[in-house]
């Protein structure tokens, strides 16, 4: 059988059917960008298949190198305990292993969160004047201040005051971050999901932005192309 180059996406798993198929449908975008690969995704808990499953998988195609990329926005608990243990099992086959680092932060992501935000308003709408960022959120500082520079940066490129906001585990609230920059004057405030996939996070981010008056809520980055070509690359600097 001939050996292939292989790339495991690695996500947390979640127990909300829409959030598993986004890990698959851009390990196949990813296979469409790099001919020859073998991709595949694999999923922490809550979703199948597990990383063992995903391995055994990716061996039937010959991979016996093999780039793992955390399907993860930012460098928090599971990226650092968990991925380096996916990496290891695949090299307990043999297997020449690399461990990319997460997706963020990237411009790429900036732009994707953007589009998002702006296929959520009407081609007439009036400009928003102000924009917050909404993460899931985590107990890891660092991961959180990667959040808060991403969020600067959306502010930039679209020209308005900017904050960020987490769905749990860490402050300001969706609710806090669109009061005050409304409380500052701003009317039109868009909240951008910076989720990969939908489900609980990005559910609660909707209804926290809607009941604090937000004007709209971009959907989560998906399998959209500026996600499918930061792995390609994460895997190829690994």
């Amino acid at each position: 059988m001939p050996t292939a180059e292989g790339l495991l996406l690695v996500a947390h798993g979640s127990r909300d059917r829409r959030a598993a198929p986004v890990a698959h449908q851009v390990a196949a975008m990813v296979e469409r960008l790099r001919p020859g690969a073998a991709a595949g995704a694999a999923f922490l808990e809550l979703a199948t298949p597990t990383p063992q499953e995903a391995v055994e998988a990716l061996a039937t195609r010959g991979v016996t190198d093999l780039a793992v990329v955390p399907f993860l926005l930012s460098d928090a608990y599971h990226a650092q305990q968990d991925l380096p243990a996916v990496a290891e099992l695949a090299g307990s086959r043999g297997w020449t292993v690399r461990l990319s680092r997460v997706l963020g932060p990237d411009p790429r992501l900036v732009e994707a969160v953007a589009a998002r935000l702006a296929e959520a308003r009407a081609p007439e709408a009036p400009p928003l004047d102000a924009v917050v960022l909404a993460a899931a959120g985590s107990s890891n500082r660092q991961a959180n201040d990667t959040v808060a520079e991403t969020a600067a940066d959306l502010g930039r490129l679209l020209g308005v005051p900017a904050r960020c906001a987490f769905a749990s585990a860490a402050a300001p609230t969706v609710e806090e971050a669109v009061g005050d920059l409304r409380a500052s004057g701003a009317r039109r405030v868009g909240v951008a999901t910076y989720l990969l996939a939908p489900g609980f996070f990005a559910d609660r981010i909707r209804a926290s932005a809607t009941s604090a008056g937000a004007v709209a809520v971009g959907e989560p980055l998906g399998a959209c192309p500026q996600v499918a070509a930061i792995v390609a690359d994460r895997a190829d600097q690994a």
